[in-house]
């Protein structure tokens, strides 16, 4: 796995659940992480609230880790390392990222966003620039590898049998995977430049689109990473793999070709979200279960609805609320801010309901609070069940300072403030 760039280091003090608790009383609960990923969601997973340990309120298990941060003498952070039932120290790494947007860009985009006065498109635009590119707002970090596809970005010509892709999807037009870099930098600039030219023609070729984007771009690039594909489309599909359809014209299309597809990219590592815009209704059946087989279904959603698997924005009364929200919890899942579980010595298994997260730097020391309630800025959430995750405003912390290093001390109480010292 690639090192990250700005060289923090993870201590890892780890206890294990075959083992008893040191520091805190058995809880009496099974320390479960929450409903499981459903299939192919693999390590990437959702943010989960862990009952069971302490911070629950002890009311129907609900968590009541609420996020925030604190600052720690040594003796109290020596206390949080000494608390761990086996001390383990090594050099660790966050979880590179390669991001793929594939990005419906079809006449009917230009239809008026619920809840705004702006097209689809307008809003979709501003989201994009916004959470990618740092638009008035921070983007996406630089160590995160970007491509972008826009589809079709040209006026289609279709046929009733297959023919080159550049007859219904401008590829050319497609950027290619890259670290996106600092601020003002060439390849955040040239996605940005991407973004604002992209063009509304008629012809949804989702297939076509999505199938470049993966065989082109992602499972080439060299990377030790995780990879992951995003599809934003309003509707159906009306053109098939081949800028092809049947009756010679534009008109939806089976949509499970493409189910297949994402399929196949999650049989070879690529995880696929789904964003349905407005007008996509029709298509959220199929979406859904694309989801769970792309691996981002979040846990307890129904592949039937109403709480499908995928990021369904049709019925947000604020199309461009829920869009940067989605937008935003995407960013979180791919920022280098994640930290993967180490493989445990002896075949143990990791009590994830149980971790202490620490920032260091220059003898100063921080606790960052576990937050369980969703949106966060300072704190983290445990992602998957084998991630911790920093929220924005924590990350952003230890991006912007290389010597900063993160203590992940597992197997006993985690704090919702310093320890007291006896």
């Amino acid at each position: 796995m690639l090192k990250r760039s700005l060289g923090v280091l993870v201590v890892l003090g780890m206890a294990f659940a075959a083992l008893p608790g040191c520091g805190d009383s058995d809880s009496g609960e099974e320390g479960g992480t929450g409903a499981a990923p459903p299939l192919g969601r693999g390590g990437m997973g959702p943010i989960i609230g862990v009952g069971g340990s302490v911070g629950s309120s002890g009311a129907g298990g609900k968590s009541s880790f609420d996020g925030g941060t604190a600052p720690l003498t040594d003796d109290q952070f020596e206390l949080i390392q000494n608390d761990s039932c086996a001390g383990w120290v090594a050099e660790g790494e966050s979880v590179p990222s390669l991001l793929q947007l594939v990005v419906d860009v079809s006449s009917s985009m230009s239809a008026r966003a619920p809840g705004t006065n702006e097209s689809k498109w307008e809003v979709t635009r501003d989201a994009l620039l916004e959470a990618v590119v740092g638009v008035n707002g921070s983007g996406l970090p630089a160590s995160v590898s970007v491509g972008l596809l826009f589809y079709p970005n040209k006026r289609a010509e279709v046929r009733e049998t297959p023919q080159d892709i550049s007859a219904c999807v401008d590829t050319d037009a497609r950027v290619p995977i890259a670290l996106l870099g600092p601020e003002n930098g060439s390849h955040r600039e040239r996605i940005r430049e991407a973004i604002e030219d992209a063009e509304l023609e008629q012809s949804t070729p989702t297939h076509d689109a999505y199938r470049h984007a993966l065989e082109e771009a992602v499972l080439p690039a060299s990377f030790d990473g995780e990879k992951f594909m995003l599809l934003i489309t309003d509707g159906a599909p009306t053109v098939a793999l081949g800028c092809s359809n049947p009756a010679g014209r534009i008109q939806d299309v089976d949509p499970d070709p493409i189910v297949d597809e994402i399929r196949r990219a999650a049989e070879a590592g690529v995880k696929t979200f789904l964003i349905g815009s407005p007008g996509s209704e029709p298509n959220r059946d199929w979406m859904s279960y694309a989801a769970v087989l792309g691996g981002t279904a979040p846990p307890g959603c129904d592949v039937d609805g109403p709480d499908y698997c995928h990021m369904d924005m049709t019925t947000a009364p604020n199309f461009s609320a829920a869009l940067r929200a989605g937008l935003s919890e995407i960013v979180g899942l791919v920022s280098p801010c994640r930290f993967a579980f180490a493989e445990p010595p002896n075949n143990q298994e990791i009590d994830a309901g149980k971790i202490n997260v620490v920032l260091s730097n220059g003898g100063q020391h921080t606790l960052v609070i576990r937050d369980d309630q969703g949106d966060c800025s300072e704190g983290w959430q445990l992602a998957g069940g084998n991630e911790v995750l920093l929220c924005p405003d924590t990350c952003e912390r230890v991006q912007s300072d290389p010597s900063m290093t993160v203590t992940l001390a597992f197997g006993c109480r985690s704090y919702t403030e310093p320890p007291i010292i006896e």
